[in-house]
């Protein structure tokens, strides 16, 4: 399909450097190694070659979700696409699911979870600062083309509890400082065999907010863990591992709705 205006593309030149930017008619994107018209990429088909007007090739592509995050205007720090990735696993995003995440921040684990929800899931959001939820609502246009219908975000803490109608839920995935602020409301909350997912970069807070739903019953804890991702170079004879990685920022915790007691097995 060919790009259009008003699409989001990425460029990537010979160093491997990305940009990302909105095509718009009668636009010129400039950088340090020339300046290319917009309008030489309308139209193109993605992975076609461009040259910039100083003779650099560049690679067209429109962004994966993943690229997309790394570039997004950002209010706060967005989660890391190597730990989204795990949460949507963990977590066991479906199509249809009704998911309900808090903080919404600027938006990136909200449009995976969008994404992996599909059409017929829902997704409730809930942030207390307005300017994050805009800089999210911003994201979450851009990147689909406009607010999808099946996404409700709330300026609201949390903490103060849940909106009366946001209960039986599948999922619920937390990026707060104080998840076990949370533990009632998700016990309330989340329909039986349910899963809750917490994201906190010490673990400090894991443990404690495990200890908090411990004490509170109904969770069977199914694991704590921790995403690393280390690439590799693999160019012409060169075979190692790249000098930097993406190493911890955070863990995950996971845990599933059950009942209070076990079966009476004697």
């Amino acid at each position: 399909m060919k790009l259009a205006e008003g699409e989001i593309v990425q460029l990537i030149d010979s160093r491997g450097k990305r940009y990302q930017i909105k095509l718009k008619t009668g636009a010129t994107f400039f950088f340090h190694r020339g300046a290319v018209e917009h309008d030489q990429l309308i139209g193109q088909q993605p992975g076609s070659w461009v040259k910039s007007s100083l003779g650099e090739p560049l690679l067209v592509l429109k962004p994966t979700l993943a690229d997309f995050i790394l570039k997004a205007k950002r209010g706060a720090q967005v989660i890391y696409p190597k730990d989204i990735g795990a949460i949507l696993m963990l977590a066991d995003i479906f199509p249809g699911a009704r998911v309900l995440e808090a903080g919404t921040g600027s938006g990136a684990l909200t449009l995976a979870l969008l994404r992996a929800a599909g059409e017929g899931g829902w997704v409730i959001s809930y942030e207390v600062r307005k300017e994050f939820l805009e800089v999210a609502r911003r994201n979450i246009e851009e990147f689909f083309g406009l607010l999808p219908q099946n996404l409700i975000l709330r300026e609201k803490d949390i903490y103060q509890g849940l909106e009366e109608e946001d209960q039986e839920l599948d999922r619920m995935v937390l990026d707060l400082p104080e998840p076990w602020r949370v533990v009632e409301q998700a016990k309330e909350a989340l329909k039986p065999g349910g899963i809750f997912v917490a994201y906190n970069p010490t673990i400090l807070q894991i443990f404690k907010l495990a200890r908090r739903a411990e004490k509170a019953g109904g969770f069977y804890q199914v694991g704590v863990y921790e995403v690393l991702m280390r690439p590799w170079r693999t160019e012409q004879r060169v075979l190692r591992p790249e000098l930097r990685m993406v190493a911890h920022t955070g863990f995950i915790y996971v845990a599933r709705r059950v009942r209070e007691t076990g079966p009476d097995l004697a």
